[in-house]
Formats: C-alpha cells, sequence, structure tokens
C-alpha cells in the first residue's frame, strides 16, 4: 500500500489565529524529522489566501512584512526539503483585517460558495499564482478550505481558470454543516481515488478532474469520550506548539460524535493519531491510505507515535507518496 501524508499548512482559524514560528516553522520541523528517516515526503496544502493576504497587508505593516518573509523563506525550505507544495483556500481571508498586531477574521467568507464565481476565480489564481512564484513550481492540486469543495460546478469552473487538475477535499461517508463549512460526501464513492466531472461525488472514469479523498474510518463514541477525557488532563505532551484557538465545532456535531459511530478522517492531528493504526487496518486492502494532518495541531506525543508509524509501515513493505508522484504515475 501506498501512504498518502497530507498537511493544511494554516494559522488557527478562531478567536486568535497564533504565530508563523509557532503553528508552521516550528511543527513542521518535528514533523520532517519524525517521517524522513524513511524517506517519506508530505504533500503540503499551503494556505495561499493567507499568503496573499499577509503580502497584501504589509505595506504599512512591518510585522507582516517580516511575517511574510519568513513564509516565503519556509516555503522554499520545504520545496527543498522534497516536500510536494499544492494550494489550499481559505477565502475568509480576503476579508480579514490586521489590527493592533493581531487578525481579525471574516467568518462570513469562510468557504468558496460564499463568494461571487468571478471573485472566486480571480482569487484563486492570485493566490496560486503567488504561491507558485514563491516555491518556483506550479501548483496542479487544491485542498477546499474546510473540505467544502461543493457546489462541484463551482469548484470545475476555478479548477478549468486556474489550470488546476486534482482535488482532495471529498471525506467519503461524512457530512457537516456550520456557518463556516458545509459539505456533503455521504454518497462520495469510498475509493482509494477516482476521476470526477460534473459531480465530485460521482466517480468518472473519463472526467477531467483527480479526487484523492481522505481516507476516513469508522469509530465507536468510545474515541471522542477518549478525546474529552485527554483535553481534560492537559498533559504536557499533549500540548500543540500551535498557539491560537481553532473555530468551534457545532453542539450537533459533538453530541453526534459522542453518541454514536461515525466516520472519521485518518489523521496524525494530536491523540487522534493514537487511532491511526485501527484506520490503517480497516484499509489494509488498499491501493491507497490518504492522511490528514496539520502542522498547528502536532504535539510531541503525535510526533513520536508518527515516527513509529512510518517505521512500521516502511518494515511492512508499504511506501510514501505525495498527488504530484500519483497524478505522474497515471
Amino acid at each position: 500500500m501506498k501512504i498518502l501524508l497530507t498537511l493544511d499548512y494554516e494559522l488557527f482559524l478562531g478567536s486568535r489565529t497564533g504565530s508563523v514560528e509557532n503553528c508552521l516553522v516550528k511543527p513542521m520541523q518535528q514533523l520532517n524529522d519524525a517521517v524522513s528517516g524513511v524517506g517519506a515526503r508530505f504533500t503540503i496544502f499551503v494556505d495561499a489566501t493567507y499568503l496573499l493576504r499577509t503580502k497584501q497587508l504589509s505595506i504599512g505593516h512591518a510585522e507582516l512584512g517580516q511575517h511574510f518573509d519568513q513564509l516565503s523563506a519556509h516555503l522554499v525550505e520545504l520545496q527543498a526539503q522534497g516536500h510536494d507544495l499544492q494550494l489550499h483556500i481559505h477565502p475568509h481571508w480576503a476579508y480579514s483585517a490586521w489590527e493592533g498586531g493581531e487578525w481579525r477574521l471574516d467568518h462570513k467568507h469562510y468557504k468558496m460558495s460564499d463568494l461571487e464565481l468571478s471573485y472566486a476565480i480571480d482569487l484563486t489564481a492570485q493566490a496560486k499564482e503567488l504561491l507558485d512564484s514563491t516555491i518556483g513550481k506550479k501548483t496542479t492540486a487544491l485542498r477546499a478550505g474546510g473540505f467544502s469543495a461543493q457546489p462541484t460546478s463551482m469548484l470545475t469552473k476555478i479548477f478549468d481558470a486556474t489550470g488546476l487538475i486534482a482535488d482532495s477535499s471529498v471525506c467519503p461517508g461524512a457530512t457537516y454543516d456550520s456557518p463556516q463549512q458545509q459539505y456533503d460526501y455521504s454518497q462520495a464513492p469510498h475509493a482509494d481515488f477516482y476521476r470526477f466531472d460534473d459531480d465530485i461525488c460521482v466517480a468518472n472514469p473519463n472526467g477531467g478532474f483527480w479526487e484523492f479523498p481522505i481516507t476516513m474510518h469508522n469509530v465507536s463514541p468510545v474515541f471522542h469520550w477518549q478525546l474529552v477525557a485527554n483535553k481534560l488532563l492537559k498533559r504536557p505532551e499533549h500540548r500543540t506548539w500551535g498557539d491560537g484557538f481553532a473555530v468551534k465545532t457545532t453542539n450537533e456535531s459533538i453530541v453526534a460524535r459522542l453518541t454514536s459511530r461515525q466516520f472519521c478522517q485518518a489523521t496524525i492531528d494530536g491523540f487522534k493519531i493514537k487511532f491511526l493504526p485501527e484506520a490503517y487496518r480497516q484499509h489494509h486492502d488498499s491501493q491507497l491510505l490518504t492522511v490528514l494532518g496539520h502542522p498547528k495541531l502536532a504535539t510531541p506525543y503525535s510526533v513520536r507515535h508518527l515516527q513509529r508509524f512510518a517505521q512500521q509501515a516502511v518494515a511492512a513493505g508499504d511506501s510514501f507518496t505525495t498527488i504530484s508522484q500519483l497524478i505522474d504515475e497515471q
């Protein structure tokens, strides 16, 4: 089996965003050290709308100019280390402001469908052009902010206009509805990857675009009760390097997770990595395991378990890949 390790390279998107150093630079070094020993590389979905807004507002804000330079240098370093940098879009950045040394976020434009199509295309094109010029490579794949890649008609128009050919936003079997996120992947194929055209939830062998869905695994409520207990204990090994606050989960989603079995993403984030081996076992006959992660959510515990997971996977005969490698192989 091939294993695709994906990361959303972004700040926190709640009431406090956190810092570039603690949400991105420091944890990325830890994550890279955890997998480099077995030759693994990450596919890193860079929040290029954040990069773009930081550059735009750097005029008149010296600290943002420093942030932009730090981000640019870090992305070039990650590219040189062999990681596969791709595009991540959180549209709300275009409407957010820097005030009093902090970001004031606009969650009314959190997902792409909150924008007019023409502006969504223009924003994606601008962000992509800046990222491409920064790393010296054309990006070809997208992960939508909040996994909200629907409606497909909007997504494919953006793809056609910007030259993107692949997506990795779909969470098969999952649905979510909040002011920030909205998607319905209940009918999406539980496939390793597939082509699509008019509907991102329908595999079409002749489709013009690729979907690399995030691997989902079925977990019991006990899993989420353990997460709650772990948060209450506040052990140092479970403290994230990231220093911001996440967007709040809806009450309906919390209740569902604590009372019934749920499809959950295979992830390396925090304490949740404890259940990655179970996701691996549930998909041991698959061609591809696509794993989600966020540098801002990395902890000493998760980094240690990631290193162990990577070593065990290689020992079992598995290999690591990137989206660019997968596309080239097709």
